[in-house]
């Protein structure tokens, strides 16, 4: 679930035998989907988001942040009603305030290298662009606008990819190859269990690249962007609500008390976070027409052009 984010892509190695019995093909193979992914299309560029973004303040950074406010205030409850009984000559309790004091310390600040400082204060999204006109592929990092990764479509390797500790979850992954050495690795929209799933995200990408944004739905009434990025209470909500899935989502009521810390939870993480900021090279290569035919309506609320459908 947490590949590519706290846990690594394993880089600087060479490629294993299963992703390489797994690329992803590049002709039409089957149906289109981009699966609530694209968060920008027109006829010169696509933005996808990246694999963690529905993971952003939910259930892990949540956890971590209660149990570290929990473990502060307890420290601090401690010192204030101890400390005062705690007099010179009784070393003993001294050494049992230090031992508390750098416990306490020590636990907050794994924490926060663990899962707070990587959800925290970073950026909002990742966006990864794929541009028709230069045929290139630039992927956001944690490094910023100094870090983009750029490769050229048509050298990039993708390929069907595996949770490194849940392996049934499968997503887009692309490598950036130095003949057989993966030196840059990250992974494309959403992850899902389904493997047919991500071949559809992925058949709408390379129907994007290959054939042009006319082809990449069948249907007119489809093409709308669906995700929003935008850091609101409302979108917050209608994230965690559609993380229950369709089995609890008519239980979100009575499920309240356990969804509302989730929802504030990413709501501090995305605000403490920064809108990404793409280099000046990948900026003057995207410009897009005012006149472009093909630019789709992008959402102010996740799901609102389905709500406009009455869907």
């Amino acid at each position: 679930m947490y590949t590519g984010w706290l846990r690594r892509f394993k880089v600087d190695r060479t490629i294993n035998p299963t992703e390489q019995c797994e690329p992803l093909k590049r002709e039409r193979t089957g149906a289109s989907n981009e699966r609530h992914c694209v968060i920008r299309l027109n006829s010169t560029y696509m933005d996808v988001i990246d694999r963690r973004y529905r993971l952003r303040g939910m259930v892990a950074t949540t956890v971590v942040t209660l149990v570290s406010t929990a473990l502060a205030l307890f420290g601090v409850w401690m010192l204030v009603t101890w400390l005062p009984t705690v007099y010179e000559g009784r070393a003993v309790d001294w050494f049992m305030v230090g031992v508390l004091v750098i416990g306490f310390v020590g636990q907050f600040a794994l924490m926060y290298r663990l899962v707070i400082g990587r959800d925290f204060f970073t950026y909002k999204y990742y966006p990864i662009r794929f541009n028709r006109r230069t045929r290139m592929v630039h992927a956001y990092t944690d490094a910023g606008p100094s870090g983009v990764i750029s490769v050229p479509w048509d050298q990039a390797y993708f390929h069907l990819g595996h949770g490194q500790g849940e392996t049934f979850l499968r997503d887009v992954r692309c490598h950036v190859m130095d003949g057989d050495m993966v030196r840059h690795t990250f992974a494309v929209g959403h992850y899902f269990d389904d493997a047919d799933k991500v071949r559809e995200i992925w058949e709408f990408i390379r129907r994007y690249m290959d054939e042009g944004p006319a082809h990449v739905v069948d249907a007119p009434s489809s093409r709308h962007v669906h995700l929003s990025v935008a850091d609101t209470w409302k979108n917050c909500y209608l994230t965690v609500v559609i993380s229950l899935g369709e089995a609890l989502l008519p239980y979100r009521t009575v499920l309240m008390p356990l969804l509302g810390p989730l929802v504030i939870c990413r709501w501090l993480v995305l605000k403490s976070s920064r809108a990404p900021e793409w280099p000046a090279y990948v900026v003057t290569e995207s410009v897009v027409d005012v006149a472009d035919p093909h630019q789709w309506p992008e959402p102010e609320y996740v799901g609102q052009f389905y709500a406009g459908r009455g869907a």
